[in-house]
């Protein structure tokens, strides 16, 4: 029996080691929030689901619900994040993808949302900011 669990994770080991052809270049990027669902106000201790609809701006780009949502004091920045393939060709269709977050009101003082929309001219990120007040 040993020998068989050896002779299984050689193999397994040989084969999740393979360096295949089918491998490609790939890197993560934020991508633009252009429009967001949000309710008027919050209540204090309630959790609500944040609609939140990005553009893919060709078919290289993926998104798998992934972001960053960092705190900065009362304000929340939110960047998604879509995985985009590199050296394959791309049709420029785009196509524009709603995904939602969870947020739980815990503070009293007002949200402030920052959602990424990309950079200007000059290399400055732009954000979409909406405030919640809390009630």
């Amino acid at each position: 029996m040993k020998n068989y669990l050896i002779l299984f994770l050689s193999i397994f080991l040989l084969i999740g080691c393979n360096n295949d052809d089918n491998d490609h270049d790939y890197h993560l990027e934020y991508v633009s929030v252009i429009s967001v669902e949000l309710p008027d106000e919050f209540i204090y201790g309630h959790t609500y689901r944040i609609n939140v609809t990005i553009e893919l701006p060709n078919s290289c780009y993926y998104y798998y619900n992934q972001y960053y949502y960092f705190y900065e004091g009362t304000s929340r920045l939110i960047y998604p994040i879509a995985h985009v393939d590199g050296g394959v060709d791309c049709t420029p269709n785009i196509t524009e993808i709603t995904f939602s977050i969870p947020v739980q009101a815990l503070q009293n003082e007002p949200y402030i949302f920052k959602f990424y929309q990309g950079e200007d001219a000059d290399g400055q990120e732009m954000f979409l900011t909406i405030e919640v007040p809390v009630i």
